[in-house]
C-alpha cells in the first residue's frame, strides 16, 4: 500500500501463455491459454462486472501502455526498472526512456561525436538538469540503483561533478566527480557522507564508470566493465522525496554534499542510464561494451 508499483500482462499467441509481472519479476502465468478477443471499450480504472462499475480502483496509475507484440522478461524488467536512460544521440533533453523525464539546458551544452553516436559537451557554465523532482526511487532510503554512463574529460580536472542529485528540501550528493588530481569518486550517504575512489580517469579518453547500490553490497565502483572499489555494506539513507538530477554540473549546490567540489565538468557525457535496481557485474560488462 501507498507504493508505486509496475505491473506488466503478456501474452503470447505463439506459445498460448498469459503472464503476470509485478516489479519486472514473474509473478504468475497461464500455460495453454486460448485467447478470445472482440472489439469494444477499453476501461481504466473500473471493472465492468455485476453490478456494472462497482469496482474501482482506488490509487493512482500512469504510464499505461498497450503493445501489440508479447514482450520478452528482459523487456519487462527493463521497462519496470529503467529510471532514465538519456543517449544525447539526436537531443540534449530527451529522455529515451517510457519515463520521459526530459531535462532543460543551463547554458550551451553541445552535441558531439559520442562514444555511441552523439553525445552531450558540456562545461561549467553548460549543462542539463530536471527542472522538476523526478527521481522518485532516489528519494526511498535502501532503495537499490545503478547510473551507467560514458565520460571524456577534456579540461583540467579541478574537482568537477559529473552527476548531482538534489531535494527541495536541502539533502543532495555529488553521485559522481573527480578529484583535482582525476581519481573518479562516488558519494553517497548513511547518516554521513559515504566515499568510493579508485582509478585517475584518463583526459580525452572515453571512459565507461558503472556505479551500483544495494544494502548488502554497498556502493560498488566499475571502470570499463571491470569492477575496482567498493564501500562495502551501508544502510543509505535517502531524502525521503523525489529528486532533481543534475548530469555535468551541481546548479551550485555541490559545496553542501561534498566539502572541496568547485566547478562543473568540463568534457563529454554519453549512453546515461539509471535503474531503481543493482545491476550484475555481467550486465555492467555488457554496458562497457556497446
Amino acid at each position: 500500500m501507498n507504493a508505486w508499483s509496475h505491473v506488466a500482462c503478456v501474452y503470447s499467441f505463439e506459445t498460448q501463455t498469459l503472464q503476470a509481472y509485478l516489479n519486472g519479476i514473474l509473478n504468475g502465468s497461464r500455460s495453454l491459454f486460448s485467447f478470445q478477443g472482440s472489439s469494444g471499450d477499453t476501461t481504466i480504472g473500473v471493472t465492468y462486472a455485476i453490478p456494472p462499475g462497482s469496482n474501482y480502483f482506488d490509487g493512482y496509475l500512469a504510464l499505461m501502455q498497450f503493445v501489440s507484440s508479447a514482450k520478452t522478461p528482459s523487456d519487462i524488467l527493463r521497462d519496470a526498472t529503467l529510471m532514465a536512460y538519456y543517449s544525447f544521440d539526436t537531443s540534449l533533453t530527451t529522455d529515451n526512456s517510457l519515463n520521459g523525464i526530459n531535462t532543460t539546458t543551463i547554458g550551451s551544452p553541445s552535441l558531439v561525436p559520442g562514444r555511441v553516436n552523439q553525445a552531450i559537451q558540456v562545461n561549467p557554465s553548460a549543462s542539463v538538469y530536471t527542472s522538476y523532482t523526478s527521481f522518485l526511487l532516489l528519494g526511498v532510503s535502501n532503495q537499490p540503483h545503478t547510473y551507467s554512463l560514458w565520460i571524456k574529460p577534456t579540461g583540467s580536472y579541478a574537482l568537477p561533478t559529473i552527476l548531482f542529485v538534489i531535494a527541495q528540501t536541502g539533502w543532495c550528493a555529488s553521485i559522481i566527480m573527480t578529484t583535482a588530481s582525476g581519481h573518479i569518486v562516488l558519494h553517497s550517504y548513511s547518516g554521513a557522507l559515504i566515499s568510493v575512489s579508485d582509478p585517475i580517469i584518463p583526459l580525452n579518453t572515453w571512459t565507461h564508470v558503472g556505479a551500483t547500490y544495494c544494502p548488502s553490497s554497498g556502493f560498488r565502483l566499475y571502470i570499463n566493465g571491470t569492477f575496482y572499489a567498493t564501500s562495502g555494506a551501508f544502510s543509505y539513507v535517502a531524502a525521503g522525496t523525489s529528486l532533481y538530477l543534475f548530469i555535468g554540473g551541481d546548479g551550485g549546490y555541490a559545496f553542501l554534499s561534498a566539502p572541496g567540489c568547485s566547478a562543473g565538468f568540463t568534457g563529454s557525457v554519453d549512453e546515461l542510464f539509471m535503474y531503481s535496481r543493482e545491476l550484475t557485474a555481467s550486465e555492467i560488462l555488457v554496458a562497457a561494451n556497446p
